[in-house]
C-alpha cells in the first residue's frame, strides 16, 4: 500500500466512524501524512481546521490522478505566416543539428559518412518564438509532440 493508497483508506474510516475520538485520530493522521505529498500546505491546514471533508476529498483526488483535473487552456491564435515561420525555423535547425552530427570528426582523417540518426529536437527558444506556437503546430498535425520539450516532424505516407 502506498501512501496515496494509505490516504484515501484514512479518509473512509474517517467517513465512516462516529466517535468523535476517532474522528480526531484519522484528521490527525490524514493532516501528518498530506504534509508529507505536494500539497499546498496552507489549503492542507485550512481543511483539517474546519474539517472540510469535500475538500479533503478533492486534494486526496488531485493526488490520486493530477492529470484528470488540469484544465486545458486555450490556446493563442496565430497567423499563418506565424506558423510558417516557426515550422522553417525548426526545420532548420533539424537540418543544421543532423549536419553536425554527421560531419563529426571521428579518429580517421575523413568523417565516418553514417547518417544522422537525430529525430526529434527542441525548438528554438523563446526569445525566438512563443513556446504555445509549437503546441499549436502539434494540434494541426504539422509536428508532433515527444515529451520533455522534444518535437519531430510527423512521419511521411509515402
Amino acid at each position: 500500500m502506498n501512501i496515496v493508497e494509505k490516504i484515501r483508506d484514512t479518509e473512509k474510516k474517517l467517513r465512516s466512524s462516529t466517535d468523535p475520538v476517532r474522528q480526531l485520530e484519522h484528521w490527525t493522521l490524514l493532516e501528518r501524512l498530506l504534509g508529507r505529498m505536494p500539497v499546498d500546505q496552507g489549503e492542507l491546514k485550512r481543511i483539517c481546521e474546519q474539517r472540510d471533508s469535500v475538500g479533503l476529498d478533492d486534494m486526496i483526488t488531485r493526488l490520486e490522478n493530477p492529470e484528470a483535473l488540469k484544465k486545458e487552456e486555450p490556446l493563442p491564435e496565430f497567423t499563418q505566416t506565424e506558423l510558417n515561420d516557426a515550422l522553417r525555423a525548426f526545420r532548420h535547425r533539424l537540418k543544421y543539428m543532423r549536419l553536425d552530427q554527421e560531419s563529426q570528426i571521428s579518429q580517421r582523417e575523413v568523417t565516418s559518412g553514417k547518417r544522422a540518426d537525430i529525430g526529434a529536437i527542441q525548438p528554438p527558444g523563446p526569445s525566438e518564438f512563443n513556446p504555445k506556437i509549437w503546441k499549436v503546430l502539434v494540434k494541426k498535425g504539422m509536428l508532433v509532440d515527444e515529451g520533455k520539450g522534444f518535437y519531430r516532424e510527423p512521419y511521411s505516407k509515402g
